[in-house]
């Protein structure tokens, strides 16, 4: 099934801007299209998705234009591939090759060009409230570092569609070489992938030569995690301000389950207090698309009370300098242990499922996660766990 979602984007002059159009087909949603319908921000009800005011039916004439196009085109693909999934990037292609958006010899842009339009259009949907500020942050950052790669291979103009499978491997081994994990070489190599799929999607480029190449994926290593106990002693330890921060961010985060990025953008929105007084935090997850809820307990209110009375009270410090710091407090605790800051996330799951023997279903709803399928990367279930729960039922 096809549908569409809608939503008004400010142009150059405030409250005059254009509707602009996602597809979705069966879950998997378009990069954002102009309707070219150009009017007044009161002349859009966003929450019905409709036109009003004295240009309301003109409007909705070319708006039903609009998907009566996309829905021949849908049809057509259909008929052409009946047994392919229909991928609504592919409705976009055909939509502006028979448009003329997609002219021949037209010079092809290069990858970083792309790239960058990539980024641009990412802050629109941030600024149209579909993305969080910080995920595309986050591909900013990784898009410097393959810009240095390509500068080392003086690759600065390379065209998208000359991004091939040798490439793809050349650019692993500069990952490996220069020490990334596994697990952070095969997100680079993903999001390459992605942004030739939206240049595919542009009509920059109908070359797929990397549709075919398989992302290896990175070996499972046990997951590595702070107990109760561990996190208690580190709390005893006499910390100096910054390390303080660093700790309370931490363990509010092992006991909320909260990432990097969740807790960086909490806001007063997401605090609910239900009927028996009990603080929740409740919000959407851009990376699974679902809901986390997760009721504070003692622990947590007291880290948040420490600071202030509102959320925005709680320290906030760069992930690097987290990462950096909690190292040296586990030094200092003599704990050898590797730990990185998203280590906090996965404490909150190792004691859901080794101390509090929740159930998966409820970790996963805590988490947001979309399935527990995760839990593996996340937590092993423990020799004591398996003693306890066994025994206890026989």
């Amino acid at each position: 099934m096809m549908s569409f979602y809608y939503w008004f984007r400010e142009g150059k002059t405030k409250d005059l801007g254009t509707i602009y159009c996602e597809i979705s087909v069966d879950g998997e949603k378009s990069v954002p299209i102009s309707t070219k319908i150009k009017l007044n921000r009161k002349q859009w009800n966003p929450k019905e998705q409709c036109f009003q005011g004295k240009e309301a039916a003109k409007n909705q004439k070319l708006m039903d234009n609009h998907e009566l196009r996309f829905t021949q085109i849908f049809n057509q693909i259909g008929f052409e591939k009946p047994n392919e999934p229909i991928r609504p990037d592919e409705i976009l292609e055909r939509h502006r090759v028979s448009n003329g958006l997609v002219r021949k010899g037209k010079r092809v842009p290069s990858f970083i060009d792309v790239f960058k339009e990539f980024i641009k259009d990412q802050y629109l949907l941030v600024k149209a409230e579909k993305l969080k500020k910080q995920s595309v942050v986050s591909r900013e950052s990784k898009f410097e570092t393959i810009r240095t790669y390509l500068v080392q291979k003086q690759l600065e103009q390379i065209d998208i569609d000359e991004i091939d499978h040798v490439f793809m491997e050349d650019f692993k081994f500069y990952l490996k070489i220069s020490k990334y994990q596994e697990s952070t070489i095969e997100k680079y190599q993903f999001l390459i992938k992605g942004i030739i799929k939206y240049a595919v999607s542009k009509g920059y480029t109908q070359d797929r030569k990397i549709e075919s190449y398989k992302v290896e994926k990175a070996k499972e290593k046990d997951p590595v995690s702070l107990t109760q106990e561990e996190m208690d002693k580190i709390d005893a330890l006499d910390l100096s301000d910054k390390h303080r921060k660093t700790f309370d961010i931490y363990r509010f985060c092992a006991e909320t389950s909260l990432s990097f990025i969740d807790y960086n953008t909490l806001t007063e929105d997401d605090i609910v207090i239900d009927s028996d007084e009990t603080v929740w935090i409740k919000l959407g997850r851009d990376k699974t698309d679902t809901r986390q809820r997760v009721p504070l307990n003692e622990k947590a209110m007291s880290i948040f009370k420490r600071y202030g009375s509102d959320i925005y009270s709680l320290p906030k410090l760069s992930n690097t300098k987290l990462n950096k710091y909690i190292k040296e407090i586990a030094k200092k605790a003599k704990i050898n242990k590797y730990l990185t800051f998203h280590t906090s996330r996965k404490s909150f799951v190792d004691h859901g499922i080794n101390e509090l023997d929740l159930p998966e279903s409820t970790i996963q709803a805590m988490v947001g996660w979309k399935d527990s399928r995760q839990l593996s990367r996340y937590a092993r279930v423990k020799d004591s766990t398996i003693k306890k729960q066994f025994l206890k039922s026989s």
